[in-house]
């Protein structure tokens, strides 16, 4: 599934979920894309508390904010997320930024809460 989250600029961006316990078999891991058209970002920090999340860089370049550190990043490039760290990527490239995801346990919160988080996003696929 793929969406496009409509947010204004500087958060415009796309995301997809490839694995989520509402919607596939997995009951302990989530997994996806968010694609971050050029010098988009995330919206904001987002924090985890008991949850593990790892990025891969597939494509592009930018930044991620992880707590009060800044890591720059391009493509091959792996971020861990421990429980409870505020972050946030940043594409300060000129072409689109593609992260995987992974985390564990799922991060949208009790079974159910994704079709809440998406009411607003457009289905592109």
């Amino acid at each position: 599934m793929l969406w496009e989250i409509p947010d204004p600029e500087p958060n415009h961006r796309y995301m997809g979920i490839m694995f989520e316990r509402d919607i596939t078999p997995t009951a302990n891991l989530a997994s996806g894309f968010v694609i971050l058209p050029p010098k988009q970002e995330q919206q904001r920090l987002s924090v985890h508390e008991g949850q593990e999340e790892v990025y891969f860089v597939a494509k592009g370049k930018g930044r991620f904010v992880l707590d009060e550190e800044t890591v720059d990043v391009d493509q091959g490039t792996a971020v861990y997320i421990k429980p409870g760290c505020r972050h946030r990527a940043i594409n300060t490239g000129d072409e689109e930024m593609v992260l995987f995801y992974v985390n564990t346990p799922p991060v949208f919160g009790p079974v159910g809460a994704y079709k809440e988080l998406t009411k607003n996003w457009k289905r592109i696929r």
